[in-house]
């Protein structure tokens, strides 16, 4: 019998940036250090030099930009200007934006590593010659939302894998979900569900995709060999286990050191055989599961 496990997971915005800075060189190696998969978003500066910055600009992460550099879109900033801002924080200080190029490098060094790039803004076609001079086709998945965008890049780099996310309403995902699953999936090997908030709180379901549709989408895709992954924007210990018990074994996470500690519990737990461990100084009473 195999193993229950995640099969893989995603931290979200290179690193989430509530745990450790997102987009950062740090928020990377921090993702990777816990075995996940860093996002990077990919934008480009206005001297052609492609940058992971998940907002397009440094308003929101940047630190002591002046605000007329902060407002402004990196496609407007040459590669140094933004280079130059810092985007840590009070505890990690001095952390820059670092440029796809630099994080394929980290790839081409460590055949373990993997990332993840989400579509913002960039020809698709230097994207594509960047992986290939890299030589790590096999270790990036391309995430859009835009299928269009996702079959032209297939076209480039056929050895990528394609992650094609769906947002907006419970509504509005399940009838883009379902027209994917008429269509076979286009030959995309991942589908992301985004779980946003129902306003229920922690402790019920809290998504506005339902426990019926997630599994429905889990079963759709597992009969075409393709990966489910959701993205709970916000979890508790409850909200993760809820939808772990749906099936669902690969998550994108803003909280990824709370995630994999959450994910430990919950398999430990579910491990077969450890209820009959006792406890120690011959209490004879067993451990607690679930």
């Amino acid at each position: 019998m195999p193993e229950d496990r995640i099969i893989l997971w995603e931290a979200h915005r290179g690193g989430g940036g509530y745990e450790l800075p997102e987009s950062t060189p740090l928020g990377f190696e921090y993702a990777w250090m816990l075995g996940g998969i860093p996002e990077a978003d990919v934008n480009t500066t206005s001297d052609g030099v492609l940058m992971s910055l998940h907002d397009g600009k440094l308003e929101r992460t940047g630190r002591f930009v002046p605000p007329e550099i902060a407002k402004t879109p990196i496609s407007q900033l040459k590669f140094a200007e933004v280079r130059k801002y810092d985007i840590g924080n009070d505890r990690y200080p001095h952390l820059f934006v670092p440029s796809i190029n630099e994080l394929l490098e980290k790839l081409s060094a460590d055949r373990r590593k993997e990332i993840v790039i989400d579509y913002k803004n960039a020809p698709l076609e230097q994207l594509s010659e960047l992986i290939r001079k890299a030589g790590v086709a096999r270790q990036v998945t391309f995430a859009t939302t835009d299928e269009a965008v996702a079959a032209a890049f297939k076209r480039l780099q056929p050895e990528v894998r394609i992650k094609l996310w769906l947002g907006g309403s419970a509504g509005t995902i399940m009838e883009r979900f379902r027209s994917l699953v008429a269509r076979k999936f286009c030959g995309f090997e991942q589908i992301q569900l985004h779980l946003n908030e129902a306003g229920t709180g922690s402790g019920k379901w809290r998504w506005q995709l339902t426990a019926d549709n997630v599994r429905e989408a889990l079963s759709a895709t597992s009969e075409c060999g393709v990966l489910l992954q959701t993205l709970p924007w916000q979890f508790e210990r409850e909200d993760l286990f809820a939808v772990l018990d749906c099936g669902v074994r690969s998550f994108a996470v803003d909280y990824p050191g709370k995630f994999c500690l959450l994910c430990a519990e919950y398999f430990a737990t579910s491990t077969p055989g450890i209820s009959g461990w006792r406890m120690p100084c011959g209490t004879g009473k067993r451990l607690p599961i679930g």
